[in-house]
């Protein structure tokens, strides 16, 4: 699914979820979360609120198709890359740098793959130049398998267990969302926010290793 460019062209700033999900209600990256967004900017077409479910390289041609519109400030929120305290959120300033060339291009093949994630969005949009001067990103800890229990729990219903309980109230983590990506959408110089740069993104996990036995 590609920007909408006509919801984008009267926006100066753009907020996007990367890892949007239509499939669970309750899901923090899902429909509460966007339906919330767009309630709170309902009069305010400087600022769009778009699906961004595709990987970091679609996102790139999408800003470097020959007369594409860049918003003057971006939001993006996503899964933090490591989980250490599920529910949490956390907003940062976007300042950019770049991996060493052999880490860019593991990045790179895994954005190729479609693997979706939020800190190889980050980075591989400066890589290639895509962003604006500002950007934010607002950083959710979900569990890897949050999303799988979810969907689980949503099917049993009040059959479900305590196994599928993602530790965390999706709700109020959707109000937080909320709060935290209008703040920088709407006033981002006014926000304390720490500065996150490729330098601290975790590193790539591969999906597959290989092990080679040798014999002494």
């Amino acid at each position: 699914m590609a920007l909408s460019e006509e919801a984008t062209r009267a926006a100066d700033v753009l907020i996007g979820i990367v890892g949007y999900s239509p499939v669970i209600d309750s899901y923090p990256l899902g429909p509460q979360l966007m339906d919330g967004l767009k309630a709170r900017l309902e009069n305010r077409r400087d600022i769009a609120v778009e699906n961004m479910t595709w990987s970091p390289i679609h996102v790139v041609q999408r800003f470097q198709d020959e007369g594409a519109i860049r918003p003057k400030r971006v939001v993006l929120i996503g899964a933090a890359a490591v989980s250490v305290a599920p529910g949490r959120v956390r907003g940062f300033r976007w300042a950019g740098g770049n991996v060493p060339g052999t880490a860019m291009q593991e990045r790179i093949y895994e954005a190729v793959t479609g693997v979706v994630d939020l800190e190889n969005t980050l980075i591989i949009g400066s890589h290639f130049e895509v962003w604006p001067d500002e950007v934010y990103c607002v950083e959710v800890d979900l569990p890897a398998d949050t999303f799988g229990n979810m969907v689980i729990a949503d099917s049993l219903g009040e059959q479900a267990s305590d196994d599928s309980d993602p530790g965390f109230s999706p709700p109020a983590v959707i109000a937080e969302l909320v709060q935290a990506a209008l703040a920088f959408a709407l006033d981002a110089q006014g926000q304390r926010a720490q500065t996150k740069s490729a330098s601290d993104c975790a590193g790539i996990r591969p999906f597959i290793r290989n092990w080679v036995a040798i014999d002494a």
